[in-house]
C-alpha cells in the first residue's frame, strides 16, 4: 500500500444514540500512486462473537465444518428476513439435516456455517402434527440484537452483546427457548421497525389454528403475547374450521393483516381482515374483513392488469394466495400466491394479469424504495416497479441469457452454467443473489453477487424492439426507443445532508516520510488506531455543555493546532516519528457533500420543510409540428403522495421550445398537521412520495460508468417528524457572555472549572440554549419556548440526588404553596402544566431556595460561602410549537454564594461576636494588667538577683570560718540588745 493508496470515508446512518451497530465504509482512490479500485462495503457489530484464549469464538454455537455440495446444491432458495438498516448480523437457514446456519456480518460478503447448541427436542403429537421430523434451521429473522430460528414447531431466541452494564442481563449465554408447548408453524417477518421497537409474529397450528404471537423486541428484551387475546379467529368468526396463513403488522395504526383460509363444504375460501387490539394491556379487540378473494384467477388476457369489481370474467384456474407484503411508505398491500393481487387502500385490488398463473411465489423481497422481487417454487425471479402494473421476468429471460453470454464472452466467474440459487434479498446496494457454484473442476463456493435488474431489462427491452430495414442491398438494424422522453435530467436538487441525515466522516491514511513510501506494520497500526478513535468521538460527542466549536473532532486537535507547521516541517525532513506524517485536517466530518445530480434514497421532513427540485424532460419529437401539438402529450409527469394530507406538493411547468422540452418545478411542504412532537429520530411517521414521468416505467434507463439506471419512475420514503441528529444544549458560551452583560460583573468560584463556570446565587440567571445538527454542522441559538425543571442536585458532584415526582413539582412550580421553590421567573411567564414556561432571551431566573427546599441552609465546609450542584433538566414538549423534536437537555449548574438560614446566620454571628469580644477582652485585660505585672516582676526579679549578688560578694570577702562566726555572733548581739531597749521605752 502506498502513501497516495486511498481516502477513506465513513457513513453512519442514524438513529442510534451512542453509536450505530450497522455502517458503511467508502474507498476512493485519489488517482496517485497505485491504482485502487473505488468499492462500498458494510463494516457491523458482531455482538455475537467474544474473545477466549486470543481467539475470537462465536457465542451462539461452534463455527462447524466447512461448505459442502450437499449443503446447497438441489435446495430450494429462502428469504433473508431481517429489520431494514438495523441488523448488523444476518443469517440464513436451510441446511439439510443439520443444525447449522449462515451467519454474516457484512450482508454475507463474507460468511461462516455455525453449529448451533439447541435441544432439538421434538415434542410432535396428535395435537400438534408434524410432517417429518428434521434437524434444519426453516425460519430465520435477524432484528438489531436478536437472533430468531424455528426448528420444527420450536422457537429460539439468542441476544447478542450490544448493551451497557445497565443492560449486560439481557444478553444471552445459550439459545433460549420460547412459546414452550406451543404448536408453532411459521415466522412472519416485520422488516421496518416503529415506535422504538422491533416485531416479530410467531403463528399457531394443530390445536391452536386461529392464534398468533406477537414478539416485541426492545433493548434486546423478547416478550411475546397472544393474539386474539381471549377466544381465537376461527371461534370469533364462527367458522367451523379455518387456517391462518400469513400476519403482516402495521406500527403506525397498530393493527394487523391477516390472510385466512375458510373451508365451505369441499371447497375453502381466503379471506383478507384487519385484526386491532383495542387497547393496551386489555381483553378488547376488534376484527372485520377487508377484502374477499376470487376464488379464480381473472381472465386478463392481452391486458397488464384487471380491476376487481365484481363485474369481471375469471377462468376456471383456482386462486391460491400464500402470504401477504406491505410497505408501509406507500401503503401498497400485495396478495401473493400464484397471483399477485395490490391494493393502495386495502379494499380495492388490481390483478397484475403478466404473471402467469401456474408459476407459485414462496417468498417477497423490496427495498421499500419502490422496486419488488419475487421468486417462486420452480426459483423464476420475477420484478415489479411500484406504480405501474407490469411484471418482470429476470430469470429465466433472454435479458438474463444475454448477459449470461456476455460475462463469459468476458470470461467473467461471477456466473456458471452449474449453480444454485441460495437467496435473493435487498440490501443497502441493491438487489442481492446469494449462489453457490461449481465449476468445471468440481470446486464450490458460495457467492453473493449484484443481480443486475436494469441491465437484464435493458437487454430484454433491446430484445423485443429490435427490427430490421432494407434499403436495396443493405440492411439496417435499428431500435425502437419505447421511452417517452429523449432526455431527464434533475436540477436545483438541495444538498442531500440536510434531508438525508447521513453522517459522513473522511479518514485519509497517514503520509510516509520514509524513502520508500510504503506503509509499515506501524503506520498501519497508526491509522487503525486514528479511524478508530474518529470513530468513537462519533459516539461520545453527546455533552450537554456545547463546545465553541461543533464539531466532534474540535477537541481533538486544538491543542495541537498551533503546532501544525512544525510537524510538517519535520515532516518533511523526514524527522517525524516513525516515519509517519498525520495531517490534521485529514480526519473530520464532512459538512458539505456536493449534490449527486440523483434522488436521494429517503429523506426527513420537519415542522413545515420544503423540498424541492427541478425535473429537465426532453421530447423525442423534433419537427416543429410535434413540438406545437404533441409535446405536452409525450411528456407528462405525475407526483403521487401517500398521505396527502400531511404533505402537500405543486408542480409548475415551463415550456422550453427551443430545447424541445419542460422542466417540472416540483415543491415537497409539510403540511404541519400530521405529527405532534417527538424525540429526535423516533416515531416518525413513514409516508412517501411517487415520482414518475407517465409511460416511462422499466422503459427508460440512462448508462452510466457504474451501469444502468432507470428513470422515469421514482419512489422516495418519507419521514415526517423530528429528524435524526438534533439535539438541544447548554450555551455556556453565550449564558457567561449575557449574564456579564446583564449583572454588570460576574464571580466564578474561588477553585474555577472550565468545564463547568459558576454562577453567584444574588445574580440573576439567563440560561441561554443552542440547536445543534449533527449532520450539518449547524448550530443556532434556540428561540423557542421552553420549561425548566430542578430534578435533582447536592453539595458535591458525588453526592447529587435524583428528586421524586412530587419533589420536583414542589420546587420548580409556582403554585407550590409549600415553601420549597428553588427557583421563580423574574419577568412575568405563562404557566403549562403547573409549570413556568419560559422564553428566549426575555426569561431571567432568581435564586430563592426557600425553607423546605434541598438547597436551603447549606452548611459551608470552609470559609467560603456555600455552593450547590443543581441537576436542571429543559424540554420543549408542549409549549414549543415551531417544530417537531421534543428537545431535551440535562445538565448540571454549579451556583455559589447561597445564603444561610436566619437561624443558623443569628447562629454564627453570635458566634463570631463571642469569639470578637474575647479577642477584644483579652486584648484589653493585656493592655491594662500586663504593664503593672510586668513593672511588679522586674522589680521582684531585681531585688531577687541583687540579694544573691549581695550574699555572693559577701562570701567570697569573708578571710576564715572563725572571723566569720565572731562577726555573726557580734550582729546577732547588737540586735538582740536593741530589741531589749525598745521593749524597755514601750
Amino acid at each position: 500500500m502506498t502513501e497516495e493508496g486511498c481516502i477513506l470515508n465513513w457513513f453512519t446512518p442514524m438513529p442510534m444514540k451512542n453509536g450505530s451497530l450497522v455502517m458503511e465504509v467508502e474507498i476512493k482512490s485519489n488517482r496517485l500512486g497505485e491504482l485502487i479500485r473505488n468499492a462500498r462495503f458494510l463494516v457491523n457489530i458482531n455482538g455475537f462473537m467474544k474473545r477466549e484464549k486470543g481467539k475470537l469464538i462465536f457465542t451462539l454455537g461452534a463455527q462447524a465444518r466447512g461448505i459442502t455440495h450437499r449443503d446447497f446444491i438441489n435446495t430450494a432458495s429462502r428469504p433473508v428476513w431481517s429489520t431494514v438498516g438495523q441488523a448488523p448480523v444476518l443469517i440464513l437457514g436451510g441446511i439439510p439435516d443439520e443444525k447449522m446456519i449462515l451467519i454474516s456480518d457484512s450482508g454475507f460478503d463474507d460468511f461462516t456455517l455455525v453449529e448451533l447448541n439447541i435441544d432439538s427436542c421434538w415434542l410432535g403429537s396428535l395435537e400438534c402434527s408434524q410432517d417429518q421430523f428434521t434437524a434444519s434451521i426453516f425460519d430465520t429473522i435477524s432484528t438489531e440484537s436478536t437472533l430468531f430460528i424455528r426448528q420444527n414447531q420450536l422457537i429460539y431466541y439468542f441476544t447478542g452483546n450490544y448493551f451497557n452494564k445497565d443492560l449486560k442481563s439481557h444478553s444471552s449465554s445459550n439459545w433460549v427457548r420460547v412459546l414452550h408447548n406451543r404448536c408453532i408453524k411459521k415466522l412472519c417477518p416485520v422488516e421496518i421497525h416503529s415506535n422504538g421497537s422491533e416485531y416479530l409474529m410467531a403463528l399457531s397450528g394443530g390445536n391452536e389454528e386461529g392464534f398468533f404471537y406477537f414478539g416485541t423486541i426492545t433493548d434486546g428484551k423478547v416478550n411475546f403475547k397472544r393474539m386474539p387475546i381471549m377466544r381465537s379467529l376461527c371461534d370469533i368468526l364462527k367458522a367451523s374450521a379455518c387456517w391462518l396463513h400469513w400476519v403482516v403488522y402495521q406500527g403506525e395504526e397498530q393493527r394487523f393483516f391477516l390472510l385466512m383460509e375458510f373451508a365451505q363444504g369441499n371447497k375453502t375460501s381466503f379471506q383478507l381482515l384487519v385484526y386491532r387490539a383495542l387497547a393496551t394491556d386489555s381483553n378488547f379487540d376488534s376484527i372485520s374483513m377487508l377484502f374477499q378473494i376470487p376464488p379464480f384467477i381473472p381472465l386478463g388476457k392481452d391486458m397488464d392488469f384487471v380491476m376487481l369489481l365484481g363485474m369481471e370474467t375469471y377462468t376456471d384456474y383456482p386462486l391460491v394466495p400464500k402470504g401477504l407484503f406491505h410497505n408501509p411508505f406507500s401503503k401498497l398491500l400485495f396478495i401473493w400466491g400464484n397471483a399477485i393481487l395490490q391494493s393502495y387502500d386495502y379494499k380495492n385490488f388490481i390483478y397484475l394479469a403478466e404473471f402467469p398463473k401456474e408459476s407459485v411465489i414462496k417468498y417477497m423481497t423490496s427495498s421499500y424504495r419502490g422496486e419488488v422481487a419475487c421468486v417462486t417454487e420452480t426459483e423464476e425471479i420475477w420484478f415489479i416497479v411500484e406504480g405501474s402494473f407490469k411484471v418482470y421476468q429476470l430469470y429465466p429471460s433472454e435479458g438474463w441469457n444475454i448477459l449470461f453470454a456476455l460475462s463469459h464472452m468476458e470470461a467473467s466467474s461471477l456466473y456458471l452454467h452449474n449453480e444454485t440459487s441460495i437467496s435473493i434479498f435487498y440490501d443497502s446496494m441493491g438487489l442481492q443473489q446469494l449462489v453457490y457454484q461449481v465449476d468445471d473442476q468440481g470446486e464450490g463456493r458460495l457467492l453473493k453477487r449484484l443481480l443486475p435488474v436494469n441491465e437484464i431489462l435493458v437487454y430484454q427491452q433491446l430484445r423485443h424492439t429490435t427490427y430490421e430495414i432494407t434499403d436495396g442491398l443493405k440492411s439496417t438494424l435499428n431500435y425502437r426507443n419505447l421511452c417517452p422522453f429523449q432526455m431527464m435530467q434533475l436540477e436545483d436538487l438541495p444538498a442531500p445532508q440536510k434531508y438525508t441525515r447521513l453522517e459522513i466522516y473522511h479518514a485519509e491514511p497517514p503520509i510516509i516520510s520514509a524513502e520508500s513510501g510504503y506503509h509499515t506494520k506501524v503506520s498501519l497500526a497508526l491509522y487503525q488506531g486514528l479511524v478508530h478513535h474518529l470513530l468513537w468521538l462519533h459516539s461520545k460527542y453527546n455533552k450537554p455543555y456545547a463546545d465553541p466549536v461543533h464539531d466532534p473532532t474540535w477537541r481533538w486537535w486544538r491543542n495541537d493546532k498551533q503546532h501544525k507547521a512544525f510537524y510538517y516541517y519535520q515532516a518533511s525532513n523526514f524527522q517525524s516519528a516513525f516515519g509517519v506524517y498525520i495531517n490534521m485536517n485529514s480526519y473530520g466530518k464532512d459538512y458539505t457533500k456536493r449534490t449527486t445530480y440523483l434522488f436521494p434514497d429517503y429523506i426527513y421532513l420537519d415542522k413545515g420543510t420544503i423540498y424541492s427540485f427541478s425535473i429537465y424532460l426532453s421530447s423525442r419529437l423534433i419537427t416543429r409540428r410535434a413540438r406545437t401539438l404533441k409535446i405536452k402529450e409525450e411528456l407528462r409527469l405525475a407526483v403521487t403522495l401517500t398521505h396527502p394530507g400531511c404533505v402537500s406538493v405543486r408542480v409548475k411547468e415551463q415550456n422550453i421550445m427551443s430545447q424541445n422540452g419542460i422542466l417540472f418545478k416540483v415543491i415537497l411542504k409539510d403540511r404541519l398537521v400530521c405529527f405532534d412532537q417527538g424525540i429526535s429520530g423516533h416515531n416518525l411517521m413513514k409516508t412517501s412520495v411517487l415520482i414518475k414521468v407517465v409511460g416511462s416505467a422499466g422503459k427508460c434507463f440512462l448508462k452510466t460508468p457504474s451501469g444502468h439506471l432507470m428513470q422515469g419512475n421514482t419512489m422516495i420514503p418519507m419521514f415526517i417528524g423530528c429528524p435524526p441528529g438534533k439535539r438541544l444544549a447548554f450555551d455556556i458560551t453565550a449564558t457567561l457572555k449575557y449574564n456579564k452583560e446583564e449583572n454588570k460583573r460576574y464571580f466564578d468560584c474561588v477553585h474555577p472549572d472550565p468545564e463547568m463556570p459558576c454562577f453567584l446565587f444574588s445574580d440573576v440567571f439567563f440560561p441561554f440554549f443552542l440547536i445543534q445538527d449533527m449532520v450539518t454542522g449547524e448550530s443556532g441559538s434556540f428561540n423557542g419556548s421552553y420549561i425548566l425543571k430542578v430534578i435533582g442536585g447536592g453539595t458535591s458532584l458525588d453526592d447529587i440526588v435524583d428528586y421524586s415526582e412530587a419533589d420536583i413539582f414542589r420546587y420548580n412550580s409556582p403554585e407550590d404553596n409549600t415553601n420549597s421553590l428553588i427557583w421563580i421567573v423574574k419577568s412575568n411567564s405563562t404557566v403549562s402544566q403547573s409549570f413556568s414556561i419560559l422564553r428566549h432571551n426575555t426569561s431571567g431566573i432568581e435564586w430563592l431556595c426557600l425553607e423546605n427546599s434541598p438547597c436551603y441552609d447549606i452548611v459551608p465546609k470552609n470559609i467560603y460561602s456555600p455552593d450547590f450542584y443543581f441537576k436542571v433538566m429543559v424540554s420543549n414538549r408542549g409549549v414549543d410549537k415551531s417544530t417537531y423534536c421534543d428537545y431535551q437537555v440535562i445538565f448540571l449548574l454549579h451556583v455559589h454564594g447561597l445564603p444561610l438560614s436566619s437561624n443558623r446566620a443569628l447562629l454564627y454571628l453570635l458566634l463570631s461576636m463571642t469569639i470578637y469580644l474575647a479577642i477584644v477582652f483579652l486584648y484589653v485585660l493585656y493592655c491594662i494588667i500586663f504593664t503593672p505585672l510586668k513593672k511588679c516582676w522586674n522589680n521582684f526579679k531585681w531585688k531577687f538577683n541583687n540579694l544573691i549578688n549581695t550574699d555572693t560578694s559577701s562570701s567570697m570577702s569573708l578571710p576564715s570560718n572563725s572571723s566569720f562566726r565572731s562577726t555573726s555572733l557580734q550582729i546577732s548581739e547588737d540586735t538582740v540588745s536593741r530589741r531589749l531597749k525598745s521593749k524597755r521605752n514601750s
